[in-house]
């Protein structure tokens, strides 16, 4: 075959044309007021985000104690994170694959399961070795997981909702986020062991929710991509059944948008552009997001902090992941989602910076509880804001692009940032948050806009 190769990407990526039908089935579900679907489902995806980002920050909280079980380095334990992160990266693209060929829903079931056997293969590593290959396919279910749920999530929402909808769901992630180091302060000053107890109750939570998952709703977009216009139809007839029994009357319809909308050149370069952008921004923030997250009780420790005080001081500072995450879910609709992710990367910054240059146990409380109520803040906000910039087809792939190569900077943050000193070590988390900031500035504005409007 000959021709362009990028255009030939496209086209199969690219939003197909649309019936009016269908146009119209999606304009009934993007004016609704409520959430449609039962909460139930709303449930299940709060829990997995809970057990995607438990197991994101679970292996930093358990590994200065791996270090001392093992006997190995720091700098050798690092890879158990680095391979998480990795397979975090394989998980998202393998997910966006799946999610594309077998179904949004298939594959929300198949990542949790895969997740809940590399959580097991962890529990009962006999040595580094061996935790590093079980966080490696504990990473490949919790990418999967999350870069299908912000998707699906995008696309069963009315569009007044996303922001609000994938608030809710971050903050059950961040409190997962939050229960670890509580947990882990416990646990692991008293046991040897206790590391591979954390990991079980990931194993064990993720076996539970996957049960709850036998009759979640397929997505619309997906129904409309395919062709399947009587089963679209009649999913949105319950839809608007069940939010017409809480509300009464519903809104009017709004106008359809145009269903045929070929692709041109300036469309084509836009959109590789948009996606390079936002795949670069996520690098930068990962980097520092998961030296906060993950790295820094290890930092704590080679730089002279107790142990059980360090996750003392990041336990009470990570209340603020749940907190941010409230915030997002009251304000992320109201709001320009590209003006709160700005500000909120300033005050991140800004935080770090003083935590970094004054170095006490009190101020990695404070402050970090400001950091982190930024990163709570951050996080729905920009899977948000990435899932809605682009098209039906191509929201899968698009969000493992950019979330999954965003992990790289993740993945690299424990190997560059252990071994530092503290000051260094905060300083350059806070430049990454300033580098994110700058790269968003050429972003496009999305609040109040339909999925269909900005692809």
């Amino acid at each position: 075959m000959v021709g362009n190769p990028r255009a030939q990407t496209w086209a199969v990526c690219s939003r197909p044309p649309m019936s009016t039908a269908s146009a119209t089935d999606l304009a009934r579900l993007d004016r609704l007021p409520r959430w449609p679907w039962s909460n139930a489902l709303l449930g299940s995806l709060g829990g997995s985000f809970f057990f995607a980002f438990f197991d994101i920050v679970v292996i930093g909280a358990a590994l200065p104690s791996i270090i001392a079980d093992f006997d190995v380095s720091a700098s050798s334990a690092a890879w158990a994170v680095t391979a998480s992160l990795l397979g975090l990266v394989v998980g998202e693209f393998l997910g966006a694959t799946l999610a594309t060929r077998k179904g949004r829903v298939f594959t929300l079931r198949t990542a949790l399961w895969v997740f809940s056997a590399g959580m097991i293969l962890s529990a009962f590593a006999p040595g580094l070795g061996w935790l590093i290959f079980a966080r490696f396919i504990a990473g490949i279910g919790t990418g999967a997981d999350i870069a299908v749920a912000v998707t699906y999530i995008s696309e069963i929402c009315p569009a007044r909702m996303r922001g609000k909808i994938t608030g809710f769901t971050t903050v059950c992630g961040f409190a997962g986020m939050a229960f670890v180091p509580f947990i882990a302060a416990i646990l692991l000053p008293q046991f040897s062991w206790a590391w591979r107890v954390l990991f079980a109750i990931g194993a064990l939570g993720a076996v539970v929710l996957v049960l709850t998952r036998r009759h979640m709703p397929p997505s619309p977009r997906s129904l409309a991509d395919q062709g399947k216009e009587q089963e679209l139809s009649a999913l949105v007839d319950q839809a608007e059944t069940r939010v017409r029994a809480k509300v009464g009357e519903l809104p009017p319809i709004a106008e359809s948008l145009p269903v045929d909308r070929p692709d041109s050149a300036s469309m084509d370069k836009r959109r590789w552009s948009l996606l390079a952008l936002l795949a670069i921004a996520w690098i930068f923030y990962y980097f520092g997001s998961y030296g906060w997250l993950v790295a820094a009780p290890t930092i704590l420790t080679e730089n002279g902090f107790e142990l059980s005080s360090s996750l003392v001081f990041i336990a009470v500072a990570n209340l603020g992941l749940v907190v941010g995450a409230v915030a997002a879910f009251a304000i992320s609709d109201r709001f320009e989602r590209k003006r709160i992710l700005l500000l909120a990367l300033l005050v991140w910054a800004l935080a770090l910076s003083a935590i970094g240059i004054i170095g006490t146990q009190v101020a990695i409380a404070i402050l970090g509880f400001v950091a982190a109520f930024t990163h709570g803040l951050v996080i729905p906000t920009f899977y948000t804001y990435t899932a809605e910039n682009f098209s039906n087809r191509m929201r899968p792939t698009s969000m493992a692009f950019t979330d999954g190569i965003g992990h790289l900077g993740g993945a690299a943050a424990p190997l560059i940032l252990i071994g530092m000193t503290l000051q260094n070590a905060f300083l350059a988390m806070a430049a990454s948050g300033l580098v994110t900031a700058a790269l968003l500035l050429r972003s496009r504005n999305t609040k109040g806009r339909t999925l269909e409007e900005l692809a």
